[in-house]
């Protein structure tokens, strides 16, 4: 275990799903990317565990998903590769773009549907 361990609290892979209402495979997932990094391996098992700061980071990571970023704006804002409002003010115009294509396809569906 990491040197802070006694003085951190950490959390199992359950308790972080637990805590978050992520699923373990989305957790996994996340790990093997390397956009969320266990803070350490623990037993004869070597399981995972996470401390603050990773729980923090994957509130972040969910509340960005929510908001329609794609995995690669949020770690660039996570790891300060590039400025947090600039991300989002593309990310705002994609969406506001694909929201325009979604209200010209129900324009169309409607028109279909009289026919």
């Amino acid at each position: 275990m990491k040197n802070n361990a006694a003085k951190e609290k950490t959390y199992s892979v359950g308790e972080i799903c637990s805590l978050t209402s992520v699923t373990r495979k989305t957790l996994f997932y996340y790990d093997r990317i390397a956009l969320l990094k266990p803070y350490d391996r623990v037993g004869v098992q070597n399981h995972k565990v996470y401390d603050g700061t990773a729980l923090e980071r994957l509130r972040r990571i969910l509340l960005y998903r929510d908001a329609g970023l794609q995995i690669e704006e949020i770690r660039s804002i996570l790891d300060g590769a590039q400025d947090r409002n600039a991300v989002l003010c593309r990310v705002l115009e994609r969406l506001m773009r694909e929201a325009e294509q979604k209200k010209e396809q129900i324009a169309r569906i409607r028109v279909l549907m009289k026919e």
